[in-house]
């Protein structure tokens, strides 16, 4: 994923993704931001498959909600303009 956002670790994490999605004021650049939050959560879904996080888990799967209701909401928008 070629994105700015970067952690600690010179990487960014599905929740520095989540965070830059739900706090973007762009519409120009909120659906690349919902994408790239999505791969990154679903990517580390897909990490945790053989590991027993169960807190993680929910909170990837409330994380993928938000983004759906994100997405709803900017596309309602941008037909309303």
């Amino acid at each position: 994923m070629a994105n700015s956002i970067e952690g600690p670790s010179g990487h960014a994490t599905w929740r520095e993704f989540y965070q830059a999605a739900m706090l973007e004021l762009d519409n120009a650049r909120l659906s690349r931001r919902i994408v790239d939050a999505r791969n990154a959560i679903l990517d580390r879904s897909e990490e945790i498959l053989t590991l027993s996080s169960d807190h993680e888990r929910r909170a990837l799967n409330d994380a993928l909600r938000s983004l759906h209701v994100l997405e709803e909401v900017a596309a309602r928008e941008k037909a309303a303009a």
